[in-house]
């Protein structure tokens, strides 16, 4: 009888924890999960420190460029890579029409992504996005001139916020920028 009382007693407390765990604890998990996947899809709330791990000295670390642009904005874009060696170019090609999304937001994230491999792959001097109807041409150079430094030093988060982020905030600063570091 003592040992049925036992048996109750802790499958009542396994129930119980059971339902904590999976009504209160993985919604929460993953209620918080999505809030920070949704972040990273937009240039102004991108968790910039992910995606150090991918720095690199050379552009032609494929697997380390295709990594790098999914964890970046417009990663649920991604439509394939290709690398051009002799003129370190990478041409990212995107599943997306250019008005598909507000054109303002669509410069902010192609600034702000190309910023990032330039700034996490030493040697890649231009970089080509590629959209359903339209191609984008950026280079390391405009870049560096736009934000005022050599881009290595924006490998902190507190000077990529400061010399990247924050010069993206209004339109009108994203317009600058855009103009200034598009080649076409």
């Amino acid at each position: 009888m003592r040992k049925n009382r036992w048996i109750i007693v802790l499958v009542l407390v396994g129930l119980g924890a059971l339902t904590v765990v999976e009504g209160i604890i993985n919604p929460r998990i993953e209620a918080k999960q999505k809030a920070y996947a949704a972040e990273q899809q937009h240039p102004l709330t991108h968790d910039f420190a992910a995606i150090q791990k991918y720095r690199s000295a050379y552009m032609g670390d494929f697997s380390n460029l295709s990594h790098l642009n999914q964890g970046l904005p417009l990663a649920e874009y991604l439509n394939g890579y290709q690398l051009y060696p002799d003129t370190f170019t990478a041409e990212v090609k995107y599943s997306l029409r250019s008005d598909e999304l507000p054109e303002t937001e669509l410069k902010r994230k192609l600034v702000y992504n190309a910023t990032a491999n330039f700034v996490l792959i030493d040697n890649l001097e231009h970089i080509v996005y590629e959209l359903e109807d339209t191609r984008y041409s950026l280079s390391r150079e405009a870049t560096k001139q736009w934000a005022g430094l050599e881009l290595g030093a924006l490998q902190t988060p507190d000077e990529w916020d400061s010399h990247v982020r924050e010069q993206l905030v209004s339109p009108e600063q994203v317009d600058v920028a855009f103009s200034q570091i598009i080649d076409n």
